[in-house]
């Protein structure tokens, strides 16, 4: 399978950059013989997901975190609130196959998971996969260095066909918390969340950024070796088969 690679800085506003997220779900339903690896970052804001949107007291708190320079933006992919900014590296990656051949959740999780930490481990780093608690989103594909929380992972899904092929598209996006601190951002996403009626504080000793913990160089290195993550899947054509190689 080709695997087209895209690289974005901060477009207009954030909410464009994240929901340009789902665009990508149907790129790979039209051209399944291609997945997309999309490397872009966003300017300053908090992503959050649509249960939090519905309580009573987020559109109050949201505009008031917009003023203090800190925009809301609802996802649509799973996971939990985190800041982001232009320190922060998401990678996306779509794709679409056979539905029979489709990888289940877990699986393209863990196989997205298992590309990363090769990336990390060719700049001679150490990461490992697992929940990190009291960290922001955390999740079972949690991964960490020296048990900091640098990379969260989420997914979506949906269906579609071509020349009556029935298709599965997959999302898988990593937000990797590349260069700086964490503090301003996780500042202002707990006092978002207390406005939001959410009363959440985050072990700030569990998370951290590449650079912070392993030096601007390997955090270089590791944002040039994602150029190489091998294609997720064959072709749909060419029948079954999962994994990263």
């Amino acid at each position: 399978m080709e695997i087209l690679i895209r690289r974005e800085t901060p477009g207009a506003s954030a909410t464009t950059d994240i929901e340009a997220e789902m665009a990508l779900l149907e790129a790979a339903l039209a051209d399944p013989a291609r997945a997309i690896l999309r490397l872009w970052r966003t300017s300053q804001c908090l992503v959050v997901t649509p249960l939090l949107a519905h309580r009573p007291g987020f559109a109050a708190a949201a505009e008031r975190s917009q003023a203090r320079g800190w925009p809301v933006v609802v996802r649509r992919t799973g996971g939990g609130p985190v800041p982001q900014g232009p320190e922060t590296l998401n990678v996306s990656l779509a794709f679409a196959a056979r539905r029979e051949t489709t990888p289940g959740i877990d699986a393209a999780f863990r196989a997205f998971a298992d590309g990363l930490c090769a990336a990390l481990a060719r700049c001679g780093l150490a990461p490992e996969i697992g929940e990190i608690a009291g960290s922001c989103c955390p999740g079972r594909y949690d991964i960490a260095l020296g048990g900091g929380k640098i990379i969260g992972i989420a997914q979506r899904r949906r269906r579609g066909s071509r020349d009556g092929v029935l298709l599965s598209a997959v999302l898988v996006h990593a937000m990797v918390w590349m260069e700086g601190r964490l503090d301003p951002g996780i500042d202002a996403l707990e006092r978002f969340l207390d406005e939001a009626g959410v009363a959440e504080r985050f072990a700030r000793e569990q998370m951290g950024t590449l650079e912070e913990i392993a030096g601007a160089a390997k955090a270089a290195a590791f944002e040039s070796e994602l150029s190489h993550l091998p294609p997720p899947l064959p072709s749909p054509e060419l029948g079954g088969g999962t994994g990263w190689g």
